[in-house]
């Protein structure tokens, strides 16, 4: 199929599931001159005390519900914006399939087990997770209410789950927005997970959605938390001069339960035990 062809059915879709999309109006400024956080899965959690973040609204994205404190933060909404993450993964190999059933299972037995936590996941995955609490996006957020400058008319903010949450923090009328593990946006930047094992890696990423950062910080004020670096092009603060205390290093299996552990090993790329 051609990419023209891809993107009128996209297109298509799109206009096709505004019913579906525009749930995501509720939240329309609903957080005027608040701020919040958004939990990101980098390394640099393992070193938080995440009891330290309770006093804003909070994000969190991708695998952090998983954490064994994500009760200790003050969690609004999460966003899984993988197209196709609550399918049958029925093309994969069985090791992959094993992981993204599993996860997949897991993820929606949070979403029934908090209800007072709003979900963000993609459209294709419509058919297979509902609820009251769950909200469907794709593209854009279908709202004749916002400017024609609206971030999300500006840069595409669905090429990567970072883009999208600062996008809805911006559409909820957040006015900062703190980043806490979103180790590429650190100097030094790093890989892997706060879930696997270790520390993380140094991984040069000078201009990680540098773009998309440039435009963002036209709507909202953006600071990451650091453990003992800075940023190259959004304010940065370390976590000891923002808690007031020093970092303190735990390891991923005091951090996730055994069971989802086990579970997340099943993905060939990651490095859990």
């Amino acid at each position: 199929m051609s990419l023209i062809i891809k993107e009128s059915l996209k297109s298509l879709l799109y206009k096709a599931s505004k019913p579906i999309l525009g749930k995501v109006g509720k939240f329309n400024g609903i957080h005027k001159r608040e701020s919040c956080y958004i939990f990101g899965d980098g390394a640099s959690i393992k070193s938080m005390n995440l009891a330290l973040f309770a006093d804003k609204k909070s994000i969190a994205i991708n695998y952090f519900p998983f954490h064994k404190d994500f009760n200790a933060i003050n969690c609004g909404y999460c966003v899984n914006i993988a197209p196709h993450f609550f399918n049958p993964h029925l093309g994969y190999t069985p090791q992959k399939r094993e992981h993204l059933n599993g996860m997949a299972k897991n993820y929606k037995t949070l979403i029934n087990g908090r209800p007072q936590v709003n979900y963000f996941v993609d459209l294709s995955n419509y058919p297979f997770v509902r609820g009251e609490n769950v909200f469907h996006t794709f593209r854009n957020i279908p709202d004749n209410r916002l400017s024609a400058n609206f971030i999300g008319n500006s840069i595409n903010c669905f090429s990567g789950v970072a883009r999208t949450s600062i996008m809805l923090a911006i559409y909820m009328g957040f006015d900062h927005v703190y980043l806490v593990g979103f180790d590429y946006t650190h100097a030094p930047s790093r890989k892997l997970h706060w879930y696997e094992k270790g520390q993380g890696v140094v991984y040069p990423l000078e201009n990680y959605n540098k773009e998309f950062f440039e435009i963002a910080k036209e709507f909202i004020n953006i600071t990451t938390i650091t453990l003992d670096g800075t940023s190259n092009f959004i304010n940065a603060e370390t976590y000891e001069k923002f808690t007031g205390q020093a970092p303190i290093y735990r390891e991923n299996t005091e951090l996730v339960e055994e069971k989802y552990l086990k579970m997340l090993a099943t993905w060939p790329d990651y490095s859990i035990f």
